[in-house]
């Protein structure tokens, strides 16, 4: 008589403190809805756990805590469900964390155990009721007040959501949850890919770096949000339950090992860059160290902690490698402040110190996605400055220091293409081969620096002095090679006279004159090659230097073998 007293009298309390079922129950989070048993023993049984509920030994769990953090203990929680309705009422409820051990649920009406299910991650998928991604249970809940008795237990943090609703609801909340993972997963694989692309492209060591990092994040993540076991290996959760710890601690390594790439810590973090084999040989002691203590929650608390001191080093030499004048560091700081915020967020979630919310516990995946954004656009600047780097030396490479004209390596780039269109414009084309007369006199009696001198006022008059189309190259030493596109021989002859007699009368240093003697040859592509036009320039320049230097010899290709003019 007494205890059927006690159970009416709960039922009386608890009618308030509980769920009412309504034909409109929206998917929500109950927390707050609980009554709680934290740090009971780990081998307390169903009916002990339930006599302590009737003694009013749990309390109410009015600020809607969430989070415990990491325990031995069980938590046992009691959610009171009081269906008004004269039918049966089916409500799932599904507790939002695929990482917990041991998920069990005790149905109690009139102080009787009714029924007991089972979930968990180390569980099948096959075992459970619902082949849901989180833990997940439909109940029919029959007319009057059902307690339902949940026991907790997990090595991994305790962070139990708990959220009550009908199917069309919590369907709708799934598809929800899809949309925003289906997006996630999507850009960390566009990023991954497009990093990889310009690895195989750059063959850069930062961009390989970076996309390992990238995937073990992308892994590490479908661990530890159940994908990967809903997936993938739903049969084996011995196997979901040791991945996590080892994805996270390859997802730390790979961070460890881009950051120092990244931010080319050889230039501009040289103590550290010497440092890192150190820094390596660390964390896999460490990681050695945790398989060997076997125990799953000292191995992820331990990288947890590592995690967050590792997000602030990744700042602090960021910061250290913008102070030294890293250009890609003004991406990298503010991109690992977002990751860490996030992380953060969602570790203080996790432990309880903020108030749970769906948004808060995805913080890491939320910062992580900001982040690598970044990191990819700082990459894709980087990868800007790479081309203009490449352009610049490409372009250098065709240039003389001395003279700012294009030297021979250019002669095939930027001929064959103008030689080519003339091919099909049938027009004339005219190459001169300048030599300057007498050079080595001028290094001999008034030295080298007044010889190249002599060379820079030669190509500044020549730039001055010829088209935009006309192309002048330093052939070599003192010899200069000017080609001119759709000109004829008497034109280019023309123009050849008058350098000729230009560079005659200017003087270097008011006391050094020089003069030259220039080879021309023309011929329509048609006739002849482009090699065998400078052949022919080449010797027309042979023939002026032969009667006497300081003048111009002309040579037709197209009319005859032979030259054909003197000035």
């Amino acid at each position: 008589m007494e205890r059927s007293a006690i159970v009416l009298l709960l039922v009386f309390s608890f009618a308030v403190h509980g769920i009412e079922i309504s034909t409109s129950d929206q998917y929500k989070l109950i927390n707050h809805e609980l009554s709680l048993l934290l740090d009971a023993p780990a081998d307390m049984g169903v009916e002990e756990a339930f006599r302590k509920y009737e003694n009013a030994e749990f309390v109410e769990n009015l600020s809607g805590r969430v989070s415990f953090g990491f325990t031995d203990s069980a938590i046992w929680s009691v959610l009171p469900v009081t269906n008004e309705h004269t039918d049966t009422q089916t409500r799932l409820i599904r507790i939002d964390n695929a990482w917990l051990d041991e998920i069990d649920l005790y149905y109690f009406i009139s102080g009787q155990l009714i029924k007991h299910q089972s979930l968990g991650d180390t569980l099948t998928f096959k075992q459970r009721q619902l082949d849901t991604r989180m833990p997940s249970i439909s109940y029919a809940f029959p007319k009057g007040t059902t307690y339902v008795l949940l026991r907790f237990r997990s090595q991994d943090p305790m962070t139990i959501p708990i959220y009550f609703g009908q199917d069309k609801a919590v369907t709708a909340k799934i598809l929800e949850n899809g949309y925003f993972y289906g997006a996630l997963y999507g850009a960390l694989s566009i990023l991954l890919i497009y990093n990889m692309v310009l690895y195989f492209y750059l063959r850069e060591t930062r961009y390989l770096l970076y996309s390992l990092y990238l995937l073990a994040f992308t892994l590490f993540n479908i661990t530890y949000t159940g994908h990967g076991f809903w997936w993938l290996w739903s049969q084996w959760p011995f196997l979901q339950q040791w991945l996590m710890p080892v994805l996270m601690f390859c997802y730390l390594f790979a961070g460890v090992m881009f950051t120092i790439e990244f931010l080319n810590a050889r230039v501009f973090l040289p103590t550290l860059y010497t440092s890192r084999r150190k820094i390596y040989c660390g964390l896999l002691a460490i990681a050695a160290v945790l398989i060997i203590s076997g125990s799953r929650s000292f191995a992820v608390m331990v990288q947890l902690a590592i995690l967050t001191t590792l997000s602030f080093w990744m700042l602090l030499i960021g910061f250290l490698a913008y102070k030294n004048g890293n250009p890609l560091a003004k991406f990298f700081v503010p991109a690992i402040a977002l990751g860490t915020g996030g992380a953060t967020v969602s570790s203080l979630a996790t432990w309880g110190v903020i108030p749970y919310s769906q948004w808060a516990f995805r913080g890491i995946e939320i910062g992580i996605l900001l982040e690598m954004s970044l990191l990819s656009i700082s990459l894709g600047f980087n990868f800007k400055l790479v081309q203009e780097a490449r352009k610049s030396a490409e372009t250098n490479a065709r240039l003389d220091p001395l003279t700012g004209l294009y030297n021979r390596r250019a002669f095939s780039d930027l001929l064959y293409p103008v030689w080519e269109l003339s091919k099909r414009n049938k027009t004339c084309m005219t190459v001169m081969l300048i030599d300057l007369d007498w050079f080595k006199q001028i290094n001999d009696e008034h030295g080298h620096a007044a010889g190249d001198q002599v060379l820079q006022r030669v190509a500044m008059e020549l730039k001055s002095r010829l088209r935009a189309s006309d192309i002048a190259l330093r052939w070599g030493g003192e010899e200069f090679l000017v080609f001119l596109p759709e000109t004829d021989l008497k034109e280019a002859t023309y123009l050849a006279e008058v350098l000729r007699k230009h560079i005659q009368s200017i003087r270097v240093e008011k006391r050094i004159s020089v003069t030259m003697s220039v080879g021309v040859a023309s011929a329509k592509p048609a006739d002849c090659s482009l090699d065998n036009l400078v052949k022919q320039a080449d010797e027309a320049l042979y023939m002026a230097k032969q009667k006497g230097r300081n003048r111009v010899f002309a040579s037709d290709v197209a009319s005859s073998p032979g030259p054909v003019g003197q000035l």
